[in-house]
C-alpha cells in the first residue's frame, strides 16, 4: 500500500564565511523559538515550520489556502541563533522574514528568480573567531577589547575602515575574552614605481573603530556594522596595512 505524503518547505538558510563569501560545510547549529529547521546534505538549514505558518507547512497547493490563511510575502519576521560546535565561527543572532515568493517564474533578461524568492536560500554570514586559521597573505588587525573595569567586553565589533574613501576593509567581533580578529585578505602587496623597472611595496592606510556591544548574549554583528562610531572610539593611531602583516591594539585607546 502507497502512501502519500505532502509537505511544503518555508526557505532556507545558507551560511557563509563573512571574510572570504564561502559557503560553510561545518555543522552549525541554528535555534528559534518559532522556526523549525532541518540541515540537508548541502549544509542548508532548511525551514520546515513557523509559528503562524501552519497552514502554509501543511498545504501543497497555496492556490488551495482559505483568503484568511494568506500571509503577504515577508510580512513576519522570526528571530534564531546560529552557533558553530567546533568554534571556527562566533555565535550570531539573525532575522528571516517569512513568507517567501514561492513563484516559480524566472524573470527577463537573464531568468533570474524574483526578490525573496522561496526558491533562493537566505544568505546569513558568520564572523570566524579569534582562534580561527588566517590564510598566508592576509592582513590580521587583532583587539583586546576592555570595560574600565577591566573585563571582557563581549560582542563589541571591531572594524577596520580604509582612510581615502572610508570603504570598509573587514570587522571582527569580541569573544568570551574579549579578543577580536579582523582578517584582511586582498590588500596589494606590490605596485608599479616610478620607472618600469621599479616595484614598490604598497601600504593601505586605515584607521580600526569600536562599536560597544548592545545587551544580549549573542548579537547580529551586521546590525553593529552599520553604526556609526563615538569619536572616542576611533583608534587615534592609523593604521599602514600590508599584506600578511599582523597589527595589536587595546581598547579603550591610548590618547
Amino acid at each position: 500500500m502507497k502512501e502519500r505524503c505532502e509537505a511544503r518547505i518555508l526557505g532556507a538558510i545558507r551560511w557563509s564565511d563573512a571574510v572570504t563569501a564561502a559557503p560553510i560545510e561545518l555543522p552549525l547549529v541554528a535555534r528559534s523559538n518559532q522556526l523549525r529547521f532541518v540541515r540537508n546534505l548541502g549544509g542548508l538549514s532548511v525551514i520546515v515550520g513557523a509559528t503562524g505558518l501552519e497552514k502554509y507547512t501543511a498545504t501543497f497547493d497555496l492556490a488551495d489556502l482559505a483568503p484568511a490563511d494568506v500571509v503577504a510575502d515577508g510580512a513576519l519576521p522570526f528571530a534564531g541563533e546560529v552557533y558553530d560546535p567546533t568554534g571556527t565561527y562566533l555565535p550570531r543572532s539573525f532575522t528571516v522574514r517569512l513568507p517567501r515568493n514561492s513563484s516559480p517564474a524566472l524573470l527577463p533578461p537573464d531568468q533570474h528568480r524574483p526578490p525573496n524568492s522561496l526558491f533562493t536560500p537566505i544568505d546569513i554570514a558568520l564572523l570566524p573567531a579569534p582562534s580561527a586559521k588566517v590564510a598566508a597573505g592576509w592582513a590580521q588587525v587583532r583587539v583586546l577589547l576592555r570595560t574600565a573595569l577591566g573585563a571582557p567586553l563581549v560582542n563589541a565589533l571591531a572594524r577596520v575602515v580604509a582612510t581615502t574613501d572610508g570603504a570598509l576593509l573587514g570587522c571582527g567581533l569580541a569573544d568570551a575574552r574579549g579578543e577580536a580578529l579582523v582578517a584582511l585578505p586582498g590588500l596589494k602587496l606590490f605596485a608599479p614605481g616610478a620607472t618600469v623597472h621599479e616595484v614598490v611595496s604598497v601600504e593601505t592606510a586605515a584607521r580600526l573603530e569600536i562599536i560597544p556591544p548592545p545587551a544580549g548574549d549573542v548579537v547580529d554583528w551586521t546590525v553593529l556594522r552599520d553604526t556609526p562610531a563615538a569619536p572616542g572610539d576611533v583608534d587615534p593611531t592609523p593604521l599602514a596595512l600590508r599584506a600578511g602583516a599582523t597589527y595589536s591594539r587595546q581598547y579603550p585607546f591610548s590618547a
